[in-house]
């Protein structure tokens, strides 16, 4: 019996990690979450505000993603500190995606980004069932990079009409809003390009220099304050612009855009009803949300947890940022991810469980109860250069130049999925980096690397004979292949060895040395089995070393072993010292 509750207990723990923090929590850890949650709580309510103007859709529903995903987080997440809610890339897709469906600030634009919410999570959820949590992160380092740069830009430059004071453009894409903005700048608003112009210069220099003057100022200051004091800027902003636009009367006398009514209560939730040709119509564009919250949420998740000595469960996260979209949804707010902002503060402000978000979601339904009315006066141009400023931060050249230096291959991924980003759109460009990035590999496997090898003088050890000065023998040819034999690439590895056995005339042996294979499908055991009987037919031999014990498992049923003229060997020294010693023999005999 006991051992059964134990087992009980041990699925509820693994399905509802939070119940397995809350086990010996302290006051003190209830400390640290509150001061953490408290911090959190000056840059989500910006951000969640802004993110929302970023979709297209009513401030209030980036309060009401934000409230809802802390909460549903918290239950089913795996990580202890990663802050879930809006997030800018996530906005842009979602704007993209809800802007082919209805008219940007129509009640049906607000239902369908409800919809997409709902339908992410659900896509996640079922990710999980299927454990697809470690294919997603197969994705591309240079595919993400490329598409993260190109969405930044697209962020960027979509908020200057309204830094400028100009009507958003027709399209969010690049080709269409750079000439909006150029047609209309001598109509520009000279009022509200000085507040966003000033608003981005404060967050610039509160980013750049607030942290070295607060250090001079107050020399006793924790790293924990000097943290939450410089990331609460975009609140400071916020309060600041909203005291001017009130106090001058700035909406009505120089027209300057602002959010306007923010309803001071909770949502009735309520699930979105969903008809089959809705699913069938949003389910690509959530398809692809729902990839890039894994890839987002998971990437911050670990980096943060690699700091904590945690370990971030892929399939658990599936559940969590799925049960977090279901919830945001039927909360009505639009879909959600992990913010690296977000979670970095509650990171560094001592955060221990998620009770930290618990509590920034408490606070989040006091302010939109008690202040909601505060917001009214908040410039829209605030809010893209809080936008502006976070799509800044998701640029990082240093990566991009590493990309381009280490790796060619990655460098034209990164260039196709960036441009394609740029000119197609978002959920278009990325498909793009993706498919690229699978027509690279493929020709990157099709043409794998194959060294002539020998023995290091005096070792057991085999390097390219073009790299270093080894031991072969004239009538044993030693080759190592590194990659895996399969339909891609078999035709490419019996030609190079036939044309190396058209060039010796002395050659008898072909050791192939498999220490780099890792899998041999039927069109490399068909390869396998002709080259062994065409070479037998001209009098030489093929010979195995090194076979992994994967493989070996699948070849040792087959008839290639049993008809084999060859011989297997443990190592490939093992096998070059055989080889050698038969030459002698025959020449001897």
């Amino acid at each position: 019996m006991l051992l059964i509750d134990n087992q009980k207990m041990h699925l509820i723990q693994r399905l509802i990690p939070f119940s397995r923090w809350l086990k010996g929590y302290r006051s003190e850890d209830f400390v640290n979450d509150s001061v953490a949650g408290i911090v959190v709580l000056f840059i989500t309510v910006p951000q969640s505000i802004a993110y929302a103007f970023l979709a297209g859709l009513p401030a209030e529903m980036g309060l009401y993603a934000a409230i809802f995903a802390l909460i549903a987080y918290a239950g089913f997440g795996s990580s202890r500190s990663l802050a879930v809610g809006p997030t800018a890339i996530i906005a842009m897709m979602t704007l993209e995606a809800t802007s082919r469906f209805a008219i940007q600030g129509s009640p049906e634009f607000v239902v369908v980004s409800m919809k997409l919410a709902f339908l992410t999570g659900v896509i996640l959820l079922l990710l999980r069932f299927i454990n697809f949590g470690a294919v997603i992160s197969f994705l591309s380092h240079a595919v993400v990079t490329g598409f993260i740069t190109a969405a930044a830009i697209l962020i960027i430059t979509n908020q200057i009409p309204a830094i400028l004071g100009l009507s958003p453009a027709e399209s969010t894409e690049v080709w269409a809003v750079i000439p909006h903005i150029v047609l209309g700048i001598t109509s520009s608003n000279l009022v509200v390009a000085s507040v966003g112009i000033s608003s981005i210069a404060f967050l610039w220099l509160c980013k750049t220099q607030a942290e070295s003057v607060l250090r001079r100022l107050f020399p006793g200051l924790s790293e924990t304050w000097l943290s939450a004091i410089v990331k609460s800027a975009p609140m400071y902003a916020v309060v600041l612009s909203i005291c001017v636009v009130a106090s001058f009367s700035l909406d009505v006398t120089k027209s300057v855009p602002v959010v306007g009514v923010i309803p001071s209560a909770l949502p009735a939730m309520s699930f979105v009803m969903m008809s089959l040709q809705d699913v069938e119509l949003l389910a690509p564009s959530a398809l692809l949300i729902a990839m890039v919250v894994f890839m987002e949420s998971t990437s911050i998740g670990t980096a943060m947890a690699s700091k904590r000595r945690e370990k971030i469960q892929p399939n658990q996260e599936l559940i969590g940022l799925g049960v977090a979209n279901v919830a945001a949804s039927i909360g009505g707010g639009f879909p959600v991810a992990g913010s690296f902002a977000r979670t970095a503060i509650n990171n560094s402000s001592g955060a221990v469980t998620p009770i930290a978000s618990l509590v920034t979601a408490v606070l989040l339904i006091f302010s939109l109860i008690a202040f909601a009315g505060l917001f009214y006066y908040l410039p829209k141009a605030v809010l893209a250069a809080v936008i502006i400023m976070s799509a800044i931060h998701l640029i990082d050249i240093k990566d991009i130049q590493r990309t381009f230096v280490f790796n060619r291959t990655d460098a034209v991924t990164f260039t196709f999925t960036f441009f394609a980003v740029l000119g197609l759109g978002v959920e278009s460009g990325i498909l793009v980096g993706i498919a690229i990035s699978f027509v690279l590999l493929i020709r990157k496997s099709s043409k794998p690397h194959i060294a002539i090898v020998g023995r290091l003088p005096g070792t057991e050890h085999f390097r390219n004979v073009e790299r270093h000065s080894v031991e072969t023998y004239p009538h044993v040819l030693a080759v190592r292949i590194d990659e895996s034999l399969y339909f891609v690439n078999v035709r490419y590895i019996e030609t190079f060895l036939l044309n190396k056995i058209a060039d010796s005339e002395q050659l008898e042996h072909i050791l192939l040395i498999c220490t780099a294979t890792n899998f041999i499908d039927a069109s490399g055991l068909e390869m396998l089995e002709t080259l062994s009987d065409n070479l037998h037919a001209i009098g030489v031999t093929l010979h195995l070393a090194e076979v992994k014990g994967p493989v070996m498992d699948s070849l040792k049923d087959t008839a290639f072993l049993q008809n084999m003229t060859g011989e297997l060997f443990l190592s490939a020294d093992l096998g070059m010292k055989t080889l050698a010693n038969l030459k002698s023999t025959q020449s001897s005999a």
